[in-house]
């Protein structure tokens, strides 16, 4: 089965499944064919449905694609969905032997058998034909003149905008200076949502949180896959490190598994209740953030390097969106406030600036210095925290961001077109001077055939 099944393919999967169901009661109330075959029939198709519950928790996630991946991994479900599917098609032959005729339904089945031996044989060749359609994701890159409008104060950043749909095969990555496009790259990859680095500072990390199959590094200088791994759920999140693979697969409503490797070798797996939104790596621990949705707070898990609970601790934040060390102390982005752990004590303090309906967004640490990014209701900015969290610096936005990224000494923030989905634009992108909060660059960013979904600030290649 293909990256993403065709509507029409799933219709006829479902009116098989009514259809079986329908015929077994009647053959179960006439007794045209054995009753005991017909009671498992109309017994199967239930439990068919109620098996791949596994599939449907998963929102977004196309059901073809995550059976055939079980079926890979050997999952009991996956196979025993098979058995049951294979059961269904098995009875339709057996209801046209009986309704036909046993002799002219034997004949019915010689003239077709050969029909099914082709389609048998040719099965596993057509399932390798559509997946090696993944192997070449990158199918076509635009190059456009880079801008010659740069004064030496200018930013000398890369900045990459994603766009994609869940269920479409091709998505997009717009390459900018901060300036004007530089390149318009076409993917052949379903529903990537999330970009960020990879192993090296020179590739981009690319996967998703709602669907798709695969997690991909890409040179943006020659735009050639680096690597393409399968993956059996979405992600909730995923971090390359150096020597270190860190990841959260969205297994279903109820679980996300923690998987981390070290040199591509998995040192634990881990199982968590969702939603992991952060996850943290500094020696000896990992922190791993994980949001109680229904409740609006926040557990953080500590866990050592053989993957068992050292310490869980309850918080009365949530949503967070980025983690650091910063001096002693494990600081997160959450709303309404701040969160700062002491990993010494593991006393739990909580910073915020007096205003409701604050969520604190992106933090970076330079030198004795964090800055942090927040949105309010109707105003965003950024602030610099000393060591003992008092404020330095306060730079305020009169209006409210949509996603902000610090990189070196600017703060790329991202806004929404102010005329909605009716702009012939999909943003404006505005670059300022951390301390100053000058204006440094601006500049509006195109529209793609699918939403924007994020962006990613990468040095110049020098």
């Amino acid at each position: 089965m293909g990256p993403s099944a065709p509507l029409w393919m799933s219709m006829l999967y479902y009116l098989m499944c009514t259809a079986t169901l329908l015929a077994g009661v009647v053959m179960l109330v006439k007794g045209t064919v054995r009753r005991l075959y017909s009671l498992a029939a109309v017994l199967a198709v239930p439990l068919f449905f109620l098996n791949n519950f596994h599939t449907i928790a998963r929102v977004g996630v196309d059901p073809f694609d995550y059976w055939q991946q079980s079926l890979i991994e050997g999952q009991w479900w996956a196979w025993l969905s098979l058995a049951l599917f294979l059961y269904i098609v098995w009875y339709w032959g057996l209801l046209v032997q009986r309704i036909g005729g046993k002799k002219e339904g034997q004949a019915w089945w010689k003239r077709q058998r050969w029909i099914w031996v082709v389609l048998a044989a040719a099965a596993p060749v057509i399932v390798y034909w559509v997946q090696s359609l993944d192997d070449s994701v990158v199918s076509s890159v635009r190059t456009y003149e880079p801008s010659k409008s740069h004064s030496e104060n200018d930013p000398s950043a890369r900045i990459f905008f994603l766009y994609s749909h869940p269920f479409a095969r091709d998505s997009y990555i717009v390459e900018t200076d901060g300036h004007r496009v530089r390149k318009v790259v076409t993917l052949q990859a379903v529903g990537v949502s999330q970009l960020s680095h990879g192993s090296s500072t020179k590739e981009l990390l690319l996967w998703s949180d709602y669907t798709g199959r695969y997690v991909y590094q890409l040179n943006p200088d020659t735009w050639t896959v680096v690597d393409q791994e399968a993956v059996s759920s979405p992600l909730s999140f995923a971090s390359l490190e150096g020597e270190w693979d860190i990841r959260s697969l969205n297994q279903d409503v109820k679980t996300n598994k923690l998987e981390v490797r070290k040199e591509g070798k998995l040192l634990f797996s881990k199982r968590f209740p969702p939603y992991v939104l952060q996850v943290l790596h500094v020696a000896p621990y990992f922190y791993v953030f994980a949001d109680v949705i229904e409740k609006e707070q926040g557990v953080l898990y500590v866990i050592d390097q053989r993957g068992e609970v050292v310490k869980e601790i309850p918080l009365l934040t949530s949503s967070a969106r980025s983690m650091a060390a910063f001096r002693n102390y494990l600081v997160i982005a959450t709303k309404p406030r701040l969160t700062i752990i002491d990993p010494h004590s593991w006393r739990v303090t909580y910073w915020d600036m007096g205003q409701e309906e604050t969520r604190f967004d992106q933090l970076q640490v330079k030198g004795d210095t964090l800055w942090v990014s927040y949105v309010q209701r109707e105003k965003s900015g950024w602030i610099a925290l000393n060591d003992r969290f008092k404020v330095m610096e306060k730079h305020e936005l009169p209006s409210v961001y949509w996603e902000a990224r610090f990189h070196g000494d600017y703060v790329y923030i991202l806004f929404e077109p102010q005329e909605g989905n009716k702009a012939d634009n999909a943003g404006e992108m505005n670059t300022f001077q951390l301390r100053t909060a000058q204006l440094a660059a601006k500049f509006t960013v195109p529209k793609q055939k699918h939403n924007l979904q994020t962006f990613y600030v990468m040095d110049e290649i020098q």
